[in-house]
């Protein structure tokens, strides 16, 4: 009797583990080509990722409400001067400009900020924000920061991505 328990749980189990793997090699991972996406900017022109081809880029998906993602703001401003990689933000507010315009303002952040929402964050594998990634000049995912990140962080994976090219 017990064998017979155990062969539906263990075929049970199998499936489960199958369909674990199966979703996990869907997600988004380093050497996954990034999302291609068109979004909104603040000044209402339109943003095509492709345009960031050519060179190390990052993205990083916040909000205004997300206090952890303005202590980022610094570090990333600090990065787009630099020059050395393209800064984007997406802003996940749910107003829309009429929240994130004024907020980049009072901030004077000069980066493009694209207005994103949550089917586009959840393409991306996002869960939590702050949530960076940073692309490799092919637009492959060469990193992915879940939580606040640093300048520090960035720059040593970007020399890494120099290093391969």
């Amino acid at each position: 009797m017990k064998a017979r328990c155990r062969l539906p749980a263990v075929a049970a189990l199998g499936l489960a583990l199958l369909a674990c793997g199966a979703a996990e090699r869907g997600r988004l991972h380093p050497g996954a080509p990034s999302p291609p996406f068109t979004l909104a900017a603040l000044d209402g022109a339109s943003f095509d990722s492709r345009s960031l081809a050519g060179r190390p880029a990052v993205l990083n998906f916040w909000a205004t409400w997300c206090q952890p993602c303005w202590r980022e703001i610094p570090e990333l401003q600090a990065l787009a001067r630099e020059g050395r990689v393209a800064v984007v933000s997406i802003a996940l507010d749910e107003e829309g400009a009429r929240t994130v315009a004024p907020f980049v303002a009072r901030r004077g952040i000069d980066y493009p900020v694209l207005l994103g929402d949550q089917e586009l964050f959840r393409r991306f594998d996002g869960l939590t924000i702050p949530y960076t990634l940073l692309l490799d000049p092919a637009q492959r995912v060469a990193r992915i920061y879940r939580g606040p990140t640093s300048r520090a962080a960035i720059e040593a994976d970007l020399v890494e991505i120099e290093r391969a090219l």
